[in-house]
């Protein structure tokens, strides 16, 4: 692992973010009126999960990360086998809220990308899971929405890129209302959950947007809307936004985003220092540069955070068909442990000194923390 000099990188919003909010006011006004939808909030969330995990990890999990505290939860089986969802990010109340708890609850967050060649796709879609009691894990799906002008008012459609596949959503943090989820080529999403609402019906899981008086969201019960974009500037070295995690023990606390290469160890991550009263990137004649850049020093980075200085990194298939998990510091070898089948984004839970994945293949989708080395 090793620091970058010479290049620097560069985000802005492609719009003031006060037009992203006001194109979301405006969709909740028409949501909430003429098409029969309400407003909703992460309270409403934890009061309708509707799923339950399994306890406990898988076999193959277990005995592969003996001897590092490991510790999570499986999804239903429905959820533990679809084909068509893949889990890829990762967060939770630790990211949230510095108190490490949301609602009073110890809560993991998740994405997972609609992995189908029909068009259009169902995009992206979130989970919450309240792991307060990992032996009692109950979690709820949530769509991801995009506000769109159509004809005059504004609608919404899954999240998508812009040529229509869906969102990969690779990486997420959670943070007070928002969340940041990577957009690969281009920068970084932010979601609003302050601005969540439940759509009309819940009976068409074809059917997104308003059409005829009614809303729906793929049958979800719940859809969060986008408010803006981060983009790579015309004046940035260029770099791919794979995952992101969050270092919130910093000063100022800081997004990590980071590339994903198969077969090269170039990948690069940069840290995005954020504001932490507002909660959005810290923004100095409109734009964010980038605090520090590295060249993290190994193939299939998935995930990434930064604790104290040493930077963490989720890495996939390089034991056989294994992970492994990396700590490293700029000019300093990396040190590993084993790692889960199917490794992913990675999230630190700062009261537990935990780190987290979500692995994604079918049939192996443990949620699995172990103690941070």
């Amino acid at each position: 692992m090793r620091g970058i000099d010479g290049c620097a990188y560069e985000l802005a919003l492609e719009a003031p973010l006060s037009q992203g909010e006001a194109l979301a006011d405006r969709l909740l006004a028409r949501v909430t009126g003429e098409a029969g939808g309400q407003r909703r909030d992460i309270t409403d969330v934890l009061g309708a999960l509707n799923r339950q995990g399994r306890v406990g990890l898988g076999s193959a999990t277990t005995t592969r990360l003996s001897g590092l505290g490991a510790r999570g939860f499986r999804w239903n089986s429905g959820d533990e086998d679809v084909s068509y969802w893949y889990p890829q990010g990762i967060t939770g109340s630790s990211d949230a809220e510095a108190s490490g708890q949301v609602e009073g609850r110890r809560l993991i967050m998740t994405s997972w990308y609609h992995k189908t060649d029909a068009r259009p796709t169902k995009g992206a879609r979130l989970s919450v899971a309240d792991i307060t009691d990992l032996n009692d894990v109950s979690y709820r799906h949530l769509l991801l929405v995009d506000p769109v002008e159509e004809g005059g008012q504004v609608n919404y459609t899954s999240a998508e890129y812009d040529g229509g596949n869906a969102l990969h959503a690779g990486g997420i943090v959670w943070w007070g209302r928002y969340v940041y989820v990577v957009d690969t080529t281009r920068g970084i999403r932010v979601y609003d959950l302050g601005r969540m609402f439940r759509p009309s019906d819940t009976d068409d899981t074809g059917a997104i947007g308003i059409r005829g008086g009614r809303s729906d969201a793929h049958g979800y019960l719940f859809a969060v809307p986008r408010i803006g974009r981060y983009r790579l500037t015309s004046e940035s070295c260029p770099v791919r936004f794979s995952w992101v995690g969050l270092d919130r023990q910093s000063d100022p606390p800081a997004l990590v985003t980071g590339e994903y290469i198969s077969d090269q160890v170039s990948g690069k991550a940069a840290v995005w220092p954020l504001d932490a009263e507002s909660g959005l990137l810290e923004t100095r004649q409109g734009s964010t540069v980038a605090s520090q850049a590295l060249v993290i020093g190994q193939t299939r980075a998935q995930g990434g955070v930064r604790v104290g200085g040493d930077v963490y990194v989720s890495s996939s298939s390089q034991d056989g068909n294994q992970g492994r998990l990396y700590r490293g510091r700029p000019g300093q070898a990396n040190t590993s442990v084993n790692w889960v089948y199917g490794a992913e984004d990675l999230y630190y839970e700062r009261a537990y000194d935990l780190l987290w994945t979500a692995a994604e293949h079918p049939g192996a989708r443990d949620v699995v923390g172990v103690e941070r080395f």
